[in-house]
């Protein structure tokens, strides 16, 4: 036997032995992925459309995974908290973050972030569109777009908001630039006390999320009178589009994405990937996420991520364009 054969036998052998670690130091780390209990953590309220939509979800992907998702409150800050204890959890895939569009207009808004969006996080995928509706007090007696700018123009017309820079702020400052009028900002805690608020007549307008919203403007508790996607929406198919009320561009979707730290390994990443797609198409969850007035809406993680990074972009745009400062 030559020199050479013998020494490539002995490489050979010292692959194989390279190969058999390489995967008994890999695979712990995720054979049988999941084997304990994921926590879903997100920023708002119980009863806010994160949490009304991320329980349809946890519940079906438990199902699916075959370990619980267990749904943590984390409100404050522009969801901001939450996102931090998730960028501190550690990278292994039991921790998902289930971030809506204010986590890509908050690297504008706030200087006091202990995360970096685009770094520190990657998309699972997308879950859910997620319009705005616009619901006015029903004692101001305005039923339609033209009439209520026409009644704000007195100057006393006070508009909740569940946050402070989010995108119901950011959505309704452009729209009373357009209209060319002014309205005051009272910031509430939480889409579901933002809505109340104006049912109370503590305020006049929420350009709310539209999950918390849509009961009441059904049951006639509030007047829907615009609605912020390109599209009129089937849950409320009445009520048009701001684009047809002549808002041109004026559009606005508080989309809903699961994500995880930027360093969780892809093959987890894929497991929850497509746990997350089976249950979006399932038609149950389609029928459930339509009583809220939400859409399933399905993007794999490279395209969710990319998606976010460009969301950042846009806010950044329309910010810069008002003039806000915060």
């Amino acid at each position: 036997m030559g020199l050479l054969t013998i020494w490539g036998r002995a490489l050979a052998t010292v692959a194989v032995a390279i190969s058999v670690n390489a995967t008994v130091v890999m695979n712990p780390a995720m054979a049988g992925f999941p084997e304990k209990p994921i926590t879903m953590v997100l920023g708002s309220t119980p009863g806010s459309a994160p949490d009304t939509l991320g329980r349809i979800v946890a519940e079906r992907m438990a199902n699916v995974l075959g370990q619980p998702v267990v749904v943590e409150n984390k409100q404050g800050a522009n969801g901001s908290i939450a996102a931090t204890q998730v960028a501190q959890a550690d990278p292994d895939g039991y921790t998902l973050m289930l971030m809506t569009a204010v986590h890509s207009i908050t690297p504008t808004t706030r200087n006091d972030l202990k995360y970096d969006f685009e770094k520190d996080f990657r998309g699972v995928g997308m879950m859910a569109s997620v319009p705005l509706l616009f619901v006015v007090n029903n004692d101001l007696g305005t039923t339609d777009m033209e009439a209520f700018v026409n009644r704000a123009k007195a100057g006393d017309i006070f508009y909740s908001v569940p946050g402070i820079g989010g995108i119901q702020h950011l959505a309704t400052e452009e729209f009373s630039k357009r209209a060319g009028i002014q309205m005051t900002v009272v910031p509430y805690r939480g889409g579901g006390n933002a809505t109340k608020a104006v049912i109370a007549n503590e305020v006049q307008l929420f350009f709310a999320g539209i999950p918390p919203a849509l009961p009441h403007a059904k049951s006639g508790a509030l007047t829907a009178l615009g609605i912020s996607t390109p599209e009129r929406s089937p849950a409320v198919p009445n009520v048009p589009t701001m684009i047809e009320l002549g808002y041109e561009g004026l559009t606005a979707d508080n989309w809903h994405a699961l994500y995880v730290r930027s360093d969780t390994p892809d093959e987890i990443v894929k497991i929850l990937a497509d746990a997350l797609s089976e249950v979006l198409q399932m038609p149950e969850t389609g029928k459930l996420f339509l009583n809220v007035g939400a859409t399933p809406w399905i993007k794999g993680p490279d395209e969710q991520t990319a998606f976010g990074h460009n969301e950042v972009k846009r806010w950044r745009s329309v910010i810069e364009a008002a003039g806000l400062t915060f």
